[in-house]
């Protein structure tokens, strides 16, 4: 009889908390300017945008190893609207209507991720659609030149962020529920399951 011991919930576990954690703050952050709590945007959230981005390219990655495809597919996402977003900045010379089909294409695209979580939880859905929103109320503050839509934009971003912040607490919570002491790493069992072959 041999015992193969199974991490592979853990890594999952570890993965999707600080994914969704990175989502979670970047958006928190950026949104607060948006929703017209400040001014502008200042260093500690634009400055967020290009580490977010990458560790969000490394979850991806690990997410994907681990057959977490929906996660995989948000965090690359993420990952991508950060890194870009920062780097385009405050472009100068391009027209607000350009800029609006870029974050409605965003728009889609997180629209279209949303359509394919309804197998997963109720958190992850409603983040996905809280960042279809968020994303589409900014298109329309670019076309349309009206203040609302992106103070509308940034409220939903903020909702988002504290959906973000649930679905990394609640796998990290959960996991340690399931622990039945805290040198379950070091028993037969480790820090996963065991399983008898």
């Amino acid at each position: 009889m041999t015992i193969r011991i199974d991490n592979t919930e853990n890594r999952c576990v570890t993965t999707s908390t600080v994914g969704y954690m990175c989502l979670a703050l970047t958006l928190w952050m950026v949104s607060m300017s948006m929703a017209g709590w400040f001014s502008q945007e200042y260093a500690h959230g634009v400055d967020l945008l290009t580490p977010m981005a990458v560790i969000l390219a490394i979850m991806g990655i690990l997410a994907h190893l681990r057959a977490r495809s929906l996660d995989a597919v948000v965090f690359f996402g993420g990952a991508l609207l950060f890194w870009t977003a920062h780097a385009a900045g405050g472009a100068a010379g391009e027209p607000a209507s350009y800029v609006g089909w870029y974050w409605a294409v965003w728009a889609v695209f997180f629209g279209y991720v949303w359509l394919g979580s309804f197998h997963d939880s109720l958190p992850r859905q409603l983040f996905l659609l809280g960042i279809t929103l968020m994303l589409l109320a900014i298109a329309l503050d670019m076309w349309t030149g009206l203040g609302f839509f992106q103070v509308i934009g940034g409220y939903i971003g903020l909702v988002t962020a504290l959906l973000a912040a649930l679905v990394s607490a609640s796998g990290i919570v959960m996991f340690g529920k399931e622990q039945h002491s805290p040198n379950d790493e070091h028993s037969v069992t480790g820090e996963g399951r065991a399983h008898v072959a």
